[in-house]
Order: C-alpha cells, then sequence, then structure tokens
C-alpha cells in the first residue's frame, strides 16, 4: 500500500507542474541489467550479473522553463544472460537542465516492479537514483544515456543483499 501512496504522490506532484510546454514522445534502446549480490557471512561470495537486452516506452516533457525539463518516463525494460531473463517496468522522473542548447545533464528517482515470475524471497519493487546525458539532435530526436544505482535491497534475507542498475543508452522520438 506505501508503494502505491509513493507512485500516487509522485503522479499528482507531475500534474501540478505548471509547465510552459509539454511534449509526448517514445523511447528505446540498450538496456544493461547488473544484479549485485553481497553476503555477510561469506565475503567470497560476493558477486555481480549482468544481462543485456533492450528497453522501450514512453515519455513526457515538460518544459518548466528554457533550462529546465522534467521527463517522467514509463517504460519495458528486458534483459538476458545465459538464457535467463528478467523483465521490468520502470518509472524513471528524470530532472533535465540545459547546460548548452541541446545539450542536458539529467538526474532523478527511478522506480522499478519486477513483472517476472520470481522468488518468493525477491522484492519485486525496488528504487533507484538516476543520472545521465541527452543531446537534442533536433526538436524531434534525442539520444541519452543513463545509469540508474540501486537503492534498495531486492531479497528478503537477513544475510545477503542484492540490488539492481540499470545502463539505459538509447534515443527517443518527440511528437
Amino acid at each position: 500500500m506505501k508503494k502505491l501512496l509513493v507512485v500516487a504522490a509522485i503522479a499528482l506532484g507531475l500534474s501540478s507542474v505548471n509547465a510552459q510546454e509539454t511534449s509526448f514522445g517514445v523511447t528505446g534502446g540498450l538496456n544493461l541489467l547488473t544484479v549485485k549480490l553481497s553476503t555477510d557471512t561469506t565475503p567470497s561470495v560476493n558477486r555481480s550479473t549482468t544481462g543485456t537486452g533492450y528497453y522501450a516506452g514512453f515519455f513526457a516533457d515538460f518544459t518548466v522553463s528554457d533550462k529546465f525539463h522534467v521527463q517522467p518516463e514509463l517504460l519495458f525494460t528486458s534483459s538476458y544472460d545465459n538464457g535467463t531473463s528478467a523483465n521490468t517496468i520502470a518509472m524513471p522522473i528524470m530532472a533535465k537542465y540545459y547546460v548548452k542548447d541541446n545539450f542536458s545533464v539529467q538526474a532523478g528517482p527511478m522506480l522499478d516492479l519486477v513483472v517476472d515470475d520470481a522468488s518468493p524471497l525477491v522484492n519485486k519493487f525496488g528504487v533507484g537514483l538516476a543520472a545521465g546525458l541527452g543531446y537534442d539532435i533536433s526538436e524531434k530526436v534525442f539520444v541519452n544515456a543513463r545509469y540508474s544505482f540501486g537503492l534498495s535491497n531486492r531479497v528478503d534475507s537477513d544475510i545477503a543483499t542484492s540490488k539492481f542498475d540499470y545502463l539505459n543508452v538509447g534515443f527517443g522520438f518527440r511528437f
């Protein structure tokens, strides 16, 4: 229930942004998911694995000022590693600051939800902090790259922690 309230509060906050201009579009590209596992009992068990795949989704770009935009996104991500897949729904909410006419730095929270059937020990909902760069090729087309650091523990265990980190490199099209 708490998770639903957090998502609702974010959505209400974004809807109250007094934007001068709003654009919508699609985005997609390469997705790398790194799952980091560490244990308190055996330091040698600390491991990470990376799956390669894609992401695709929709976004809204709210212009707050000439240099500042807010861009919430709803993405489907899929990653594969040695025959195992991981699929999530991700919702990054990026604050974009344009340091030059077409070049932006981005930062913000990223929420994600595992949509696969997983072990009952896996926490399906996660929170991360994303940062990245973007470049507007034209008014309609852009490229970006961002990394999201997992902040929440993804396993229910007293002796282990697991975090999901994402690297997304892709492009988008504004309508």
